[in-house]
C-alpha cells in the first residue's frame, strides 16, 4: 500500500499577466513589459514567468513606454500622472518560478494634460519623451532635466501615433498622427507646424521615417482606412498610396529586417490577423501568411468584432516579431530575411518558414472551466476557458497553442491516450462535439470529426477506458448519448443510444474501469448508473440535497464518488446502490472529486477555492490547500499521482506537486541529526567538556537538558553545598558561562527565567542569574534586535524571586522558632533531672 498523500506544494502558477494595452520589449529581446491593471509585469520570454512587478497605487495604466537604452520605463495613468522607473532591472531570481518583487518609482509628476495619455514615444537618445493625449495636444518632456520643453497644439483629434526624427540632434522634428486622419509635422525649434499632411480618412495608427541615400526624407503612414501612404518630407507631398484592403494597426519597414533596403517592401498587420508583405514600388501584395496561422476568430455572432492585431514590435537581435492581439495574446514570430529576399527576386507565392510562429503567450485566459492532460508524457495540458479556442499549454514554458473550430465557448474536455495515439474530445455551447487527434512527433492537433446531435450545450464528456470504443456525452437538454466510435479509413462516430436521463442539466458523466457501467450526475440531485452496452438504467442514487457536480468510479473497488452543491462528498456501493460514507468538510459546493492512491484517498475542489485531501478509511480531511481565490472548476491528476493541476474562475492555472515523501524524508533526516547531536552531547558530558555540552543543549533548544548539565557542574564534588558561593562547582560554572557566546547567554537567561517559576528549580536559576549579572554589565541585557527583552525578563524574574525570598525568610523564622523551642525543652529536662 502506498503512503498516504498528506501535503501538496505549488510547483508552478500561470495566472493573468496582461490585461490589455501596449507592450514594450527590451533591446536584448529577453523580457516583455506588459500592463496588468495598475501594475507593470516584466515577463521572461524564455520561461513565461513574471520575473518582476512594478507596483503602483495609482489608477489604471493607459500606456507604457521604454527608452531605447532600456534605462527608463514611463507609465501613464488615468489620473493624469506620469511615473518614471529607472531601477526596474534590480531583481534577483533563484529558479524559473514566478518571483514578484516591488520596486519604487524614481519620479512621479503631473502630465499637465487635461485628458488621459494614449501614446508615448522616446527619441533615439532616450532624452526626450513625447506624450500624446485625448486633449488633442502633444507634450515633449526632457527626462534628464525633468521639465516640459514643448506643448504642441493644432490637432483636432486624439493623438494615436508619434515619431521623433531618427537623428534628433541633426533635425529637431517630431511627427504626430491623430484620429482625424491628419499627420502633423512639428519643428521643435519653433514649436510650430511645418506641414499638415492630409490623405487618410481614419485613425493614423503608425508612422515610420524612411531613409533614402543617408537622408530620412520620406514618411510611411498606415491607417484604418485600409491604405498605406508614402510621403515626401522635403516638399510635404504624397508620393504613393498603397491599398491594402484591411485596417492596419502596425507596419514593419524593410530596413528593420534587411539592412540597406530602400523602400522595397513593408509587412502589414491588421484586422485579418495575417502578416502580409507589400511591394511599395508596384503596390502589390507579394506574400500573405497561410490562413491556418491567422489569429482571426470565426465568431458565432456576426455582429461581434473580429480579433485583430493591435500592435507589432520587431526586435532585430532575436529576429522576432511580437504581435499583440485584442484578446490579450502575445504571439512570437520569427522572420526569415533570406526567404523574403527570394520572394522579392522571384515573386514567389506560398513559402513555408517565412513567418514561423514559434511561441504564444496568453496574457489573460479568463475563467478556466476544464482541463485534461493530452499526451503520454503529460507535458501538454488542454484547457477550456471562456473562449471559443481550446488552449494547449506546454507546462515547461507556458507556450500556448490554440485549437480553432468551435464557434462558441468550450465547456468540457475529455482525453483518451494509449501507447500509440492520443485523442481529445471537446464540447461547446455551439451544441457540437469535436474529436482532435494529437500528433506526438509534431506536437500538433488535427480536428478529425465534428458531431452534432444535442439540442443544447454539451457539458459532460467521457471516453471508454479499455479502448477507443465509445464516447458518452451529457447535455443541458437532459439527455445522454452513447457514441460508437469506428476507426476505419475515415474516423466515424455514431450516436447509438439517446436517453432522457435526468430532469435537469447533466453536469458530469464517467465510465467505469471495465467499460461496463456509466454514471451520470445531474442538477436534479440524483446520480444514475447505466449499462454501457444497452443503455438500461441499473440504479438511481438518491441522498444529495442539491445538484450533483461530479461523479467518479473507484479504480479498484465497487464504489462511486459523487460531489454536490450541498457541500458533501458521498461514496456509494455499486452492489446495492446505498451510500456507505459521507465526507463533510467543505462549506460550499464541491465541484470536482477524484480517487487517489489506489482508491484509498480522495481529492476535491470547491467554489470557495479550497482543495482538500481525504482519507477514505478514517473519513477525515488530511490536507487543505488554499491558493485559489474563486471557484475551482477544473482539477486533474497525473498518472503517477505526483502532479495535480487545478484551474478556476480566478484565472489561475496551478500545478501542484506531492511533497509527502519529501517532507517525510526531511523529518527522518532531522530525527537522525537530533539523535547524532544527542549522542555527541552525552560524549561531551562523559568527557566533562561543559562548554561544548551546554552550547549543544542550547542549540537543540532543550532547557531541561541545560538544567541538568548546570546541576551536574555544580555537583561535580558531592560533598559541597550548592548554596555556598565559594565551591569549586560554582567556579567551574562561572568559567563555563564566560566561554559562551552572547546569544547563548541570552538563551540561558530565558531558560533560567522559566526555571525560576518553579520552587524545585529556582536555586539553580538564581545561581545562573547571579553569575551572569556579576560578570556582564547591565547594558548587556539591552537587546537591540528585541527592545522588550530586558524589561520582560526582569519583570517576570523579580516577582518570583521576591516570592522565593519571602518563603525562605519564613522558613528561616520557623527553623529559629523550632531551635528555640528545642533549647527550652532541653533546659526543662535538666531542671527535672536536678
Amino acid at each position: 500500500m502506498k503512503q498516504l498523500k498528506l501535503s501538496l506544494k505549488v510547483d508552478k502558477i500561470k495566472q493573468t499577466q496582461y490585461t490589455g494595452g501596449n507592450i514594450c520589449v527590451t533591446s536584448c529581446g529577453k523580457y516583455i513589459f506588459c500592463i496588468y491593471g495598475t501594475n507593470v509585469n516584466l515577463i521572461d520570454i524564455e520561461t513565461g514567468c513574471t520575473k518582476h512587478s512594478l507596483e503602483s497605487e495609482e489608477e489604471e495604466i493607459t500606456c507604457i513606454c521604454l527608452s531605447p537604452d532600456d534605462k527608463h520605463l514611463i507609465t501613464a495613468h488615468k489620473n493624469l500622472l506620469l511615473k518614471q522607473w529607472d531601477n526596474w532591472n534590480q531583481f534577483e531570481t533563484n529558479d524559473n518560478s514566478s518571483i514578484k518583487t516591488t520596486t519604487k518609482c524614481t519620479r512621479t509628476w503631473k502630465a499637465i494634460h487635461t485628458a488621459p495619455i494614449h501614446y508615448m514615444a522616446f527619441d533615439s537618445t532616450s532624452t526626450l519623451l513625447a506624450t500624446g493625449s485625448s486633449d488633442y495636444t502633444t507634450k515633449v518632456w526632457d527626462i534628464q532635466a525633468q521639465y516640459c520643453t514643448h506643448n504642441l497644439k493644432g490637432s483636432t483629434g486624439i493623438i494615436r501615433s508619434i515619431v521623433f526624427h531618427p537623428d534628433i540632434q541633426a533635425k529637431q522634428q517630431i511627427i504626430t498622427g491623430s484620429e482625424d486622419g491628419k499627420i502633423r509635422v512639428y519643428d521643435l525649434n519653433t514649436s510650430k507646424i511645418d506641414a499638415c499632411l492630409e490623405g487618410h480618412f481614419s485613425v493614423v495608427t503608425s508612422l515610420h521615417y524612411v531613409k533614402t541615400s543617408d537622408l530620412y526624407d520620406k514618411l510611411l503612414s498606415s491607417s484604418r482606412d485600409k491604405v498605406l501612404i508614402m510621403w515626401d518630407l522635403i516638399n510635404f507631398t504624397k508620393l504613393r498610396t498603397v491599398p491594402v484592403y484591411e485596417s492596419i494597426e502596425s507596419v514593419l519597414i524593410d530596413s528593420s529586417i534587411i539592412p540597406n533596403q530602400e523602400n522595397r517592401f513593408v509587412i502589414t498587420m491588421g484586422n485579418e490577423g495575417l502578416l502580409k508583405i507589400w511591394d511599395l514600388k508596384t503596390s502589390k501584395n507579394i506574400y500573405t501568411q497561410n490562413n491556418s496561422d491567422s489569429l482571426k476568430i470565426n465568431k458565432k455572432k456576426s455582429n461581434e468584432l473580429d480579433q485583430v492585431i493591435n500592435q507589432g514590435l520587431y526586435n532585430s537581435k532575436t529576429n522576432t516579431l511580437f504581435l499583440v492581439t485584442s484578446d490579450q495574446m502575445i504571439v512570437f514570430v520569427r522572420i526569415s530575411p533570406q526567404l523574403i529576399e527570394k520572394i522579392l527576386e522571384n515573386n514567389l507565392g506560398e513559402m513555408k518558414g517565412l513567418f514561423d510562429i514559434y511561441k504564444q503567450y496568453i496574457g489573460d485566459h479568463g475563467e478556466i472551466l476544464d482541463m485534461q492532460y493530452c499526451d503520454l508524457e503529460e507535458k501538454y495540458l488542454a484547457v477550456a476557458t471562456n473562449s471559443e479556442f481550446i488552449k494547449i499549454y506546454d507546462l515547461n514554458t507556458w507556450d500556448c497553442k490554440l485549437l480553432k473550430g468551435h464557434t462558441d465557448l468550450v465547456i468540457c474536455l475529455a482525453c483518451y491516450m494509449d501507447k500509440k495515439e492520443s485523442y481529445l474530445a471537446s464540447s461547446s455551447k455551439d451544441n457540437t462535439i469535436r474529436i482532435w487527434k494529437f500528433n506526438c512527433e509534431l506536437n500538433t492537433f488535427e480536428c478529425i470529426l465534428v458531431s452534432q446531435g444535442h439540442s443544447q450545450d454539451v457539458g459532460a464528456l467521457a471516453f471508454s477506458r479499455l479502448g477507443l470504443e465509445f464516447l458518452v456525452s451529457g447535455s443541458i437538454d437532459t439527455t445522454i448519448k452513447f457514441w460508437r466510435i469506428k476507426k476505419n479509413e475515415n474516423f466515424k462516430m455514431d450516436a447509438e443510444v439517446t436517453l432522457k436521463a435526468h430532469e435537469k442539466d447533466i453536469n458530469s458523466v464517467h465510465v467505469s474501469p471495465n467499460d461496463k457501467l456509466v454514471a451520470s450526475g445531474s442538477s436534479d440531485k440524483t446520480v444514475k448508473i447505466w449499462d454501457s452496452a444497452t443503455g438500461a438504467t441499473l440504479g438511481v442514487l438518491r441522498g444529495h440535497k442539491r445538484g450533483v457536480w461530479c461523479v467518479q468510479f473507484s479504480p479498484v473497488d465497487q464504489l462511486l464518488a459523487s460531489s454536490s452543491a450541498d457541500s458533501t462528498i458521498k461514496l456509494w456501493s455499486l452492489g446495492d446502490f446505498s451510500c456507505v460514507k459521507t465526507f463533510e468538510g467543505h462549506n460550499t459546493s464541491v465541484l470536482k472529486v477524484y480517487f487517489l492512491n489506489h482508491g484509498t484517498q480522495l481529492i476535491s475542489s470547491a467554489t470557495d477555492g479550497l482543495i482538500k485531501l481525504w482519507n477514505i478509511k478514517s473519513n477525515e480531511c488530511v490536507g487543505t490547500f488554499d491558493e485559489h481565490e474563486d471557484k475551482v472548476w477544473a482539477l486533474n491528476v497525473s498518472k503517477d499521482e505526483n502532479r495535480f493541476v487545478s484551474g478556476g474562475a480566478d484565472g489561475k492555472l496551478i500545478v501542484w506537486k506531492d511533497v509527502t515523501g519529501e517532507l517525510y524524508e526531511e523529518e527522518l533526516e532531522k530525527r537522525e541529526e537530533i539523535l547524532l547531536k544527542e549522542q555527541e552531547l552525552e560524549n561531551y558530558l562523559k568527557e566533562k567538556k561543559w562548554k561544548k555540552a551546554l552550547g549543544l543543549a542550547i542549540l537543540l533548544n532543550k532547557p531541561f537538558r541545560c538544567y541538568e548539565i548546570i546541576k551536574e557542574i555544580l555537583q561535580s564534588d558531592p560533598t559541597e553545598d550548592m548554596s555556598n558561593k565559594n565551591t569549586k562547582g560554582r567556579q567551574d560554572l562561572e568559567n563555563t558561562l564566560l566561554k559562551l557566546r552572547d546569544d547563548q547567554i541570552k538563551s540561558l537567561l530565558k531558560y533560567a527565567n522559566d526555571w525560576n517559576t518553579n520552587t524545585k528549580f529556582c536555586l539553580i536559576a538564581q545561581i545562573v542569574f547571579e553569575l551572569i549579572l556579576r560578570n556582564y554589565p547591565p547594558e548587556f541585557l539591552v537587546d537591540n534586535t528585541n527592545s522588550e527583552f530586558a524589561p520582560k525578563l526582569i519583570e517576570q524574574f523579580l516577582p518570583y524571586t521576591e516570592r522565593h525570598n519571602a518563603r525562605l525568610s519564613k522558613l528561616a523564622q520557623q527553623i529559629m522558632f523550632i531551635d528555640f523551642a528545642w533549647q527550652n525543652m532541653k533546659l526543662e529536662d535538666k531542671n527535672i533531672n536536678k
